[in-house]
């Protein structure tokens, strides 16, 4: 984290972001999110009864597989719309538009808090396991899911590599000094879970791909959910755009299979007890 970092303004940035992109981000994203879900539930041992937390809980998607696995989820996540969108999809259950440093939870609250692809876009992670960790009843799980690194993970390395090649840089209404990518390495994650104090850390690699028709779809579904690309994006002129999306779709041709692109997915799946 650079000196300069600001995270109360990465975390406005953050819920401004996923606000704007929370009806597609639904559309589009939770289909590539939901590859890690059961993953995610498992190691967290959600079953029938078990009082679950979904922490950045998007649209929801996590607390419909807890539903179907009996258990008793809740959730909250920093974006009023992505909040609105779950309640609107699973009237049954309670959502709250929360903060994860401040968890509007009583201590021991949980058998399981789970988090799915929500750890790299929390400004201050220590801070946010700490609290996740209070909320849990003694013996119970945290889990997260996160991607693994862009050499893995391909879907935002060819929007990164596009933009490295136009020469785009973020204008200065978009945070900088935070490494959404930190704990994609399993050293990184094991001590965040580890110095929060919990037991028989668990860290597991798993690999898959994604199929899309083409660039232009791979491109529809990173601007509808990827707040921080979508962003740099749309705040430079038009050439730059134009360079960008040349390069975009040149660089997805490598990724051909047939008539579709196959994209790799990569993400791991922390998880740790609490004493």
């Amino acid at each position: 984290m650079c000196p300069e970092f600001n995270p109360e303004a990465f975390r406005e940035f953050e819920r401004q972001g996923h606000d704007r992109l929370a009806e597609s981000y639904a559309d589009v994203f939770t289909p590539i999110t939901n590859l890690a879900v059961s993953y995610l539930l498992d190691v967290a041992s959600v079953k029938t009864g078990t009082r679950v937390l979904d922490v950045a809980c998007g649209p929801g998607n996590v607390c419909q597989a807890a539903i179907r696995r009996g258990a008793e989820p809740s959730g909250i996540d920093l974006s009023p719309r992505m909040v609105e969108i779950a309640g609107r999809l699973m009237p049954d259950v309670k959502f709250r538009v929360a903060d994860v440093e401040r968890l509007p939870f009583e201590q021991g609250s949980f058998e399981a808090v789970v988090c799915n692809f929500g750890l790299g876009h929390f400004p201050r992670p220590e801070a946010s396991v700490a609290e996740c960790v209070r909320v849990l009843v003694p013996g119970g799980t945290l889990a997260f899911a996160w991607w693994d690194s862009l050499q893995r993970q391909r879907l935002q390395a060819i929007f990164r590599a596009a933009l490295g090649e136009a020469g785009a840089t973020p204008s200065p209404r978009i945070p900088t000094g935070h490494d959404v990518f930190r704990f994609s390495d399993t050293a990184a994650l094991r001590g965040l879970l580890e110095g929060a104090g919990l037991e028989q850390v668990s860290i597991s690699d798993h690999a898959t791909s994604i199929k899309v028709d083409d660039a232009r779809q791979l491109w529809e579904i990173g601007m509808g959910s990827l707040a921080v690309t979508s962003s740099i994006i749309l705040d430079i002129d038009a050439a730059t755009q134009n360079s960008i999306r040349l390069a975009f779709d040149r660089i997805c041709d490598s990724y051909r299979d047939g008539s579709t692109l196959r994209i790799p997915i990569a993400f791991k799946i922390a998880a740790g007890h609490k004493p």
